[in-house]
């Protein structure tokens, strides 16, 4: 056994033998070339050269990505306008809080930004209210846009440089070959923004993408029909761009900002939504544009409470991001409430409070079941049936030592509540209005969110699809303001924004209410 494993071995190694020559033959020669190479002179030099390409290449693409906005004053507007890498190339014009308007305007890879800061709503009424004041306005538009693209070409070209010249100094830690990184790096920059500027397409100003609530108002950028052919006309068609938002800001968007702080408790408001999926789209936006903490839905999400609109319908609650805190309507049915609580987000009120994004709801069911309006109950036992489930909820409030906000369907399950809670939220109306409830209570009563659903195409006066965002104090837990959206729906499609800002001796939160401190609520504008 012995012979044979040796003798196996050994035919092994005679085979292996040749490989392992030929390894370190190869070896060998790898090491003289190598050495040879490290000795000559233009080898150096040709990996120094790659060196520097290379290094040059990245501290510009670094430098690019670290390049800061430029403020501009364009027209009524204070704006920021940056660059940064971008494949596609694209321009993104930023109108918060209602979204982007983007134009594929060039090839990569830079793109720029131009996000619209704030408005002088002075300027911007003077723009739209003063003969002549289009035309005199749009004259500067231009120049203002291509001052300052120029002045954030020039700081980006700028910080590039230094990027390469500081990689190359860490790198080579001679100046010689510092300085040529650094001139790399601004010869790549420059390279990229002359083959974006090359492959300029003016017409993309009268193609633009929208996103945010902008998609429901493609109006704000005029005529599609004005196709731009050269560069004359398309700079033409940005004036009338940046002249149409500054009438939209001017008409819709004087929204003064006392009362708004950046660590405001944000509620959006919704109501009846009555099964028009585009609410689910609208929601979905707002929530992401104005950093929405939480939903408060009051109710009539459905029309007839069926299992087939509860289990179907429900599923769009999935894109909103954020707690939803609902209440039944007079439209919704057990089912409903049923399919609805399944959703982790989901948080559904009926006699109890909770503390919901560091605000306390408190909610009741709608006690009525009435999707059929031949089958509702004597109007006597019905003002009952709401009256008590007011008082229900007043009493729940009271046993949990109060709460910031009540939620409720018909306005007059919220007489109960008065002297009890600063704030009720409710709908059924299809109607937006605010009342004093007084004792320090205040009323807001939400429009329809989803403009009534399949009764809107029954009617000569189409419905908008209205909501709002309320702003609370982090620590009194009082309503500072309140954004008022309405969204034109079927053939219409623009979007109006108001805001109401409470002052501050106006305000009212749960302490006050509980001490008995009485307060004159705000009225809508």
């Amino acid at each position: 056994m012995n012979d044979r494993l040796a003798a196996a071995l050994h035919r092994i190694e005679d085979a292996v033998r040749p490989v392992r020559r030929r390894a370190a033959s190869l070896w060998h020669r790898s090491r003289a070339g190598w050495s040879r190479l490290r000795r000559s002179h233009r080898a150096r030099q040709a990996a120094v050269v790659a060196a520097i390409i290379l290094l040059g290449t990245g501290a510009a693409a670094g430098g690019l990505a670290l390049v800061g906005g430029t403020k501009a004053d364009i027209g009524p507007f204070d704006t920021t306008v940056s660059l940064h890498p971008d494949l596609s190339g694209e321009t993104v014009v930023t109108i918060p809080p209602l979204g982007d308007v983007i134009f594929d305007s060039h090839d990569g890879p830079v793109g720029l930004n131009l996000s619209l800061d704030s408005v002088d709503p002075i300027e911007a009424q003077d723009i739209i209210n003063t003969p002549g004041g289009v035309t005199s306005a749009s004259k500067s538009l231009a120049s203002d846009v291509t001052d300052a693209v120029v002045r954030v070409v020039a700081e980006a070209l700028a910080i590039v440089t230094l990027c390469g010249l500081l990689v190359g100094a860490l790198a080579f830690r001679t100046m010689r070959r510092a300085l040529l990184t650094g001139l790399t790096s601004l010869a790549v920059t420059a390279a990229l923004m002359g083959y974006a500027a090359t492959t300029m397409r003016p017409e993309s100003i009268s193609q633009p993408r929208y996103e945010g609530l902008l998609a429901y108002a493609p109006s704000v950028v005029g005529n599609a029909e004005d196709i731009a052919v050269n560069y004359e006309e398309y700079v033409a068609n940005l004036q009338k761009f940046v002249t149409n938002i500054s009438e939209f800001y001017a008409l819709a968007m004087d929204m003064p900002q006392l009362g708004i702080q950046d660590d405001s408790i944000r509620v959006l408001h919704v109501s009846d939504i009555h099964l028009n999926p585009s609410a689910w789209h609208l929601m979905e936006s707002v929530v992401d544009q104005f950093d929405i903490d939480a939903v408060a839905d009051t109710g009539d999400m459905n029309d007839w409470g069926s299992e087939q609109e509860a289990e179907i319908f429900s599923r769009g609650v999935e894109q909103i991001d954020v707690p939803y805190v609902f209440v039944k309507g007079n439209h919704d049915s057990v089912t409903t409430v049923a399919a609805l609580s399944a959703y982790d987000n989901v948080v559904v009120l009926d006699g109890e409070v909770q503390e919901i994004a560091g605000l306390r709801f408190g909610g009741v069911a709608d006690p009525r079941f009435t999707p059929d309006k031949g089958a509702q109950p004597s109007s006597e036992y019905a003002q009952q049936m709401l009256t008590e489930s007011g008082e229900r909820l007043a009493q729940s409030i009271t046993d949990a030592g109060g709460a910031d906000v009540a939620m409720v369907h018909e306005p007059p399950m919220a007489v109960p509540l008065t002297g009890v809670v600063p704030l009720v939220l409710a709908g059924h109306t299809h109607e937006r209005y605010v009342e004093d409830l007084g004792e320090g209570t205040t009323l807001m009563v939400e429009g329809s969110t989803g403009a009534a659903g399949l009764r809107n195409f029954q009617s000569e006066d189409p419905m908008r699809m209205e909501m709002d965002v309320l702003y609370f104090d982090p620590t009194t837990k009082a309503l500072t303001a309140y954004d008022s959206i309405s969204v034109g729906s079927g053939t219409e499609t623009d979007v109006t924004l108001d805001r109401t800002v409470i002052p501050t001796e106006d305000q009212v939160n749960e302490a006050e209410i509980q001490n008995g401190t009485e307060s004159t609520a705000p009225q809508s504008d």
